[in-house]
């Protein structure tokens, strides 16, 4: 055996096995879409997805974080590169962030 530092590297059972301090256990075990934070941003033609949390009064829990926001209320509010941002940052199947807030359906 050559390096046995590099068999543990490369062994994909062995890279399953790690341990998780349990306060990230929720943020690693669900999904953007099951996030309060998760809107679709609709424009004129199309609707994305996106994460709120990076809006301010959102992000403060100052208001109901709503399903879906207008392209205009998040321009307002964060600007064209704040856009970008909550545009890039979720996506239905990605792992959930830091930000990670369990929606509350009723």
């Amino acid at each position: 055996m050559a390096n046995l530092r590099d068999y543990y590297r490369r062994n994909f059972l062995y890279q399953s096995h790690r341990l998780m301090l349990p306060e990230l256990r929720e943020k690693v075990v669900h999904t953007c879409s099951e996030c309060g934070f998760f809107v679709q941003v609709a424009g004129k033609t199309e609707t994305r997805p996106g994460c709120a949390a990076i809006i301010p009064y959102y992000a403060s829990l100052a208001g109901r974080v709503p399903r879906e926001l207008k392209v205009l209320e998040v321009l307002q509010a964060v600007g064209k590169n704040g856009l970008e941002q909550v545009l890039a940052g979720a996506g239905p199947h990605r792992q959930a962030c830091g930000l990670f807030h369990l929606k509350m359906d009723k």
